[in-house]
This record gives structure tokens, sequence and C-alpha cells, in this order.
């Protein structure tokens, strides 16, 4: 995973937290603890997938319930804008997982692009 935090992106004064590889594993609390969500864009491969964002430090696929939940079509981007930002009080942490809604069967999925907006 080549995970990376800081600089700026579109010249805004949020932190860009950028991943080129997300998949079913989980990415715990890049933020680093509580942080205001901007918004997020992500490049889905060649098949559907399903985008979760949570507000905890520790969470656990398949038993925390996601804060936020996205469907990206294959082929596709997902760009959502925040403008009043949403708080996660406990840190910013996601996954994606194909071919099936359902957390707990984990299907993994073909490397998607993550472009994190936050505090």
């Amino acid at each position: 995973m080549a995970l990376k935090t800081g600089g700026n992106r579109l010249y805004t004064s949020y932190k860009v937290t950028t991943d080129d590889s997300v998949t079913n594993t989980m990415v715990v609390d890049v933020t680093g603890g509580s942080s205001t969500l901007y918004g997020f864009e992500i490049v889905a491969g060649g098949a559907l997938l399903y985008f979760r964002l949570f507000d905890s430090s520790a969470p656990v696929a398949g038993t925390t319930v996601p804060k936020m939940a996205f469907i990206v079509p294959a082929s596709s981007t997902l760009s959502v804008n925040i403008p009043e930002g949403i708080s996660f009080t406990n840190g910013i942490s996601y996954n994606a997982t194909g071919g099936d809604c359902d957390p707990a069967t984990n299907t993994t999925v073909a490397n998607a692009d993550l472009f994190l907006y936050s505090t």
C-alpha cells in the first residue's frame, strides 16, 4: 500500500491522504485521531466496489458499523464534496470490498485509488 498523508491538492488547506491501493484490508486511523472529513475521491478499477468510512481508531470489518458507505461502479470515479465537513471523533478509517455488500465476506477488490480531504 502506498499511503501518503500531507500535501495540498486543488489549492485547499485540507490535509490530503492518498492511497493508490485501497483493498478489503482495513486502513486504520489515517488522521491520527479526531478529524473533520471534507470530501474524497475514489477511483474504482474494473470491478464494482463498496467503500466504507469508519469513525473508529480500531474498526473490525464485518463487526464495526461504518459511519458512511458508498457503492462505486466499475471503472468510474466517485467524488464527494462536504463543504461543512463531517466530524469523526475517533479518527477516520476505511476499507473497500467487492462483489457483495456484506463486509463480513471481505471479497477482495482490485486496487482502487483514494484521495481523502480532512483536517
